[in-house]
């Protein structure tokens, strides 16, 4: 499980340097979906749906930490060790960002549909599914992330 609760990792200021993490971050758990539809074992969906209904009943400030978890959770499913540790070490690096962005506005309910989505493909075995959905879930953060950081980074 990450745990990153009251501790936060100084993160560069430079756009560029942010654009790269979140690159990175959406590539490796693209990858590490894809794998996970493909490995993940009957308990491993079961535990992914039942962290998926914790997150739909979670208070915002519960939200993050759930976020994580759920993340940590399907790189976890891949069931390649260094996949998963490269990809909860950039959450890691990006997590004063992200807890900034999950606050804002509506984005926790959005979050959740993405969630479902993944859930869904992952439970269906559709590899390529997963790792498009999780994909573009990165993207979306990131753009949010770098548009609430600086507009012109967009």
């Amino acid at each position: 499980m990450a745990d990153f609760s009251g501790y936060w990792t100084i993160v560069t200021s430079d756009p560029k340097t942010l654009l790269d993490l979140f690159e990175a971050l959406a590539e490796i758990e693209a990858l590490c979906a894809t794998l996970a539809a493909q490995r993940a074992r009957a308990s491993d969906l079961r535990r992914l749906e039942d962290a998926l209904r914790r997150m739909e009943v979670a208070a915002p400030p519960e939200y993050p930490q759930l976020n994580l978890d759920f993340h940590d959770r399907v790189c976890r499913m891949s069931r390649n060790g260094e996949l998963a540790r490269l990809a909860c070490g950039l959450r890691h690096r990006l997590a004063p960002l992200r807890h900034v962005q999950l606050a804002h506005a509506d984005r926790q309910e959005r979050s959740m549909r993405e969630h479902q989505a993944l859930v869904d493909a992952i439970g269906v075995r559709d590899g390529p599914l997963a790792g498009s959905i999780m994909r573009a879930h990165q993207r979306i953060a990131m753009r949010e992330v770098l548009f609430l950081h600086e507009p012109s980074a967009v």
